[in-house]
């Protein structure tokens, strides 16, 4: 039981030592990319905990990040509520269409639960496109939403605080009994099932968990960004967690935390060269990963070879 803490004191430590570097190096744009790293860092842990350990792939992501920002925006910009309530109206409401979006998914087997979550984000940055007047959006989106605090460090250390809750919740999951049935999910669901675990239970448990972070990331992240547009249900929230998750290993939840500084902050400053090519450059290092760290691909392309050879 040491050794397994070990892993979650150093992560904790290094999301601590990191508020420290900020607050030390005093850059501003040191500070928002290290803000934006802890926000990608909770929807890298959410995916891994969901698609990680029970080989569901989820490529919705955006869409929950999306509801949980235009959730926060509406709150904030019509009501004047206060960001830390908003948060949490946005985790209920991710876990609630985190379980509406499981239930009748969930019981698919193959590519098709992936298929359906990938249509998500367009169906609603297509809706919100086609009827924003009607939703009687001020633009398409919202603007002028209250910041999470005052100064950027300050965002910086609440959402940090928030990814610990979350790091500690996770894992203490994945130590459990539930986490040990979600990976038994990913290794063979049908030995699991002969054993008498209703695995559709557990999947769906753990997808509304991810979905209910996933969208107070979101609003988190609109708060920091005062904005919450269309933006929100891009490729880019679905492209970084999943490639955080792949550079911290899959199935480990705590790999995301010194993954999410390292791809979120080299990201930021190459971006400031580059500009919008910085996504490309992330998308072919995802791919090449993916490849990588299949064993079927590698097992195939091994085979081709020595036949061609």
């Amino acid at each position: 039981m040491y050794v397994k803490l070990n892993g979650l004191i150093y992560s904790a430590v290094i999301i601590l030592a990191m508020l420290l570097f900020s607050k030390l190096v005093s850059s501003p744009f040191l500070t928002l990319s290290l803000v934006l790293a802890t926000i990608y860092m909770g929807l890298a842990m959410a995916w891994d905990f969901s698609s990680g350990l029970t080989g569901y792939i989820n490529f919705g992501v955006s869409f929950f990040f999306g509801i949980g920002a235009f959730l926060t925006g509406f709150l904030s910009f019509v009501h004047h509520i206060p960001i830390g309530l908003t948060i949490l109206a946005d985790l209920a409401l991710g876990i609630s269409t985190g379980a509406l979006f499981s239930v009748p998914t969930l019981r698919l087997r193959g590519p098709f639960f992936t298929l359906l979550s990938l249509l998500l984000p367009y169906i609603a940055s297509s809706f919100i496109l086609s009827f924003w007047t009607v939703l009687g959006l001020p633009t398409i989106g919202y603007y002028n939403i209250g910041r999470l605090a005052p100064s950027t460090f300050d965002e910086l250390v609440l959402v940090s605080l928030f990814d610990l809750i979350i790091l500690a919740t996770l894992y203490a999951l994945y130590r459990s009994h539930f986490g040990l049935v979600l990976r038994s999910i990913r290794d063979d669901e049908e030995a699991a099932l002969n054993l008498g675990i209703r695995t559709f239970r557990y999947k769906a448990l753990a997808f509304s968990i991810a979905a209910g972070v996933m969208a107070a990331m979101g609003g988190a992240y609109s708060s920091v960004s005062t904005f919450a547009g269309i933006d929100a249900f891009g490729l880019t929230f679905l492209l970084f967690p999943m490639l955080i998750a792949i550079v911290g290993g899959v199935k480990r939840i705590l790999g995301s935390v010194p993954a999410s500084y390292l791809v979120i902050v080299l990201s930021q400053y190459l971006n400031l060269y580059i500009g919008s090519a910085t996504l490309v450059v992330f998308a072919t290092l995802a791919i090449a990963l993916v490849l990588i760290t299949q064993p079927m691909f590698l097992q195939t392309f091994l085979r081709r070879r020595i036949k061609f050879e």
